[in-house]
């Protein structure tokens, strides 16, 4: 199963430790690190529309990401994980895959304490299904091929 995990600009002196843990977890089969410089408003807000339910969390998360840290740098993991089982998730009101949640949460749990700052979630996004992850990596693939951001590797 294919997905895409995000790992936002609070987690840049992290990001190797974060990624090494995501190898527990699932396969990388590669990592771009972007600037977004001064894309990254437009970046979160067309990451995050996907399902309907996230109309102002935009905005919210944007304030947050782009205002409390230096850096407009991401690192996006392109990622290949176990299918596991699907379960009830009721933040979302839909079913996702066991793993992929896990994973988010282990992420999330275990560097939040070692964020500055940290507010709702702004450390890792992760792709809960195949519709999303096409959907992410349209957008991606949008902001790379128009030459809108700054690949570092």
């Amino acid at each position: 199963m294919k997905c895409i995990g995000i790992l936002w600009n609070s987690m840049n002196e992290l990001r190797d430790e974060a990624i090494n843990d995501i190898k527990k977890y699932a396969v990388v089969e590669d990592i771009v690190c972007i600037d977004f410089e001064d894309r990254y408003f437009d970046f979160i807000t067309d990451i995050y529309p996907f399902d309907g339910k996230h109309k102002d969390i935009n905005i919210f998360k944007a304030n947050i990401l782009i205002d409390k840290y230096e850096s407009n740098e991401i690192c996006i993991l392109f990622l290949n994980m176990l299918d596991s089982e699907k379960v009830y998730c009721e933040r979302k009101h839909t079913y996702i895959y066991k793993n992929i949640e896990e994973l988010k949460q282990y992420i999330r749990n275990k560097y939040k304490a070692r964020i500055n700052g940290y507010f709702f979630d702004n450390i890792y996004h992760m792709t809960d299904d195949e519709k999303e992850y096409i959907f992410t990596l349209n957008i991606i693939n949008s902001y790379l091929r128009k030459g809108k951001v700054k690949v570092l590797k």
